[in-house]
């Protein structure tokens, strides 16, 4: 198990340091010895579930642990909500360009 720490330290004085997020990312013992499989677990200062996920088939052997802590966060962030449109162009079976606005909610 790796455990995440984050911790406030104010003008860098350590006597002042405060625990402000903490994480999991446990082996679940499915993967091989080459693969690993990892549960996520994120939790915010009071130790309440924030985010939680899953990683299977992490080459455990070829990266470190930073690139499994990368994995985590980047499984467990949340996608923002896009409010753009794209307006681009489909080809018709036919080949023609259609114009349509794929960004379009009806």
């Amino acid at each position: 198990m790796l455990r995440i720490t984050i911790e406030l330290v104010p003008w860098g004085v350590e006597s002042c340091a405060k625990v402000i997020a903490t994480g999991k990312i446990v082996n679940t013992g499915t993967g091989s010895p080459t693969q690993g499989s990892y549960r996520i677990e994120l939790c915010d200062a009071a130790g309440r579930k924030w985010r939680s996920g899953f990683i299977a088939g992490f080459p455990r052997k070829r990266l470190l642990a930073w690139d499994l802590l990368y994995r985590a966060l980047k499984k467990t962030r949340r996608q923002p909500k896009s409010h753009s449109r794209f307006t681009g162009v489909l080809r018709s079976p036919s080949g023609e360009a259609t114009p349509t606005d794929i960004g379009s909610h009806p």
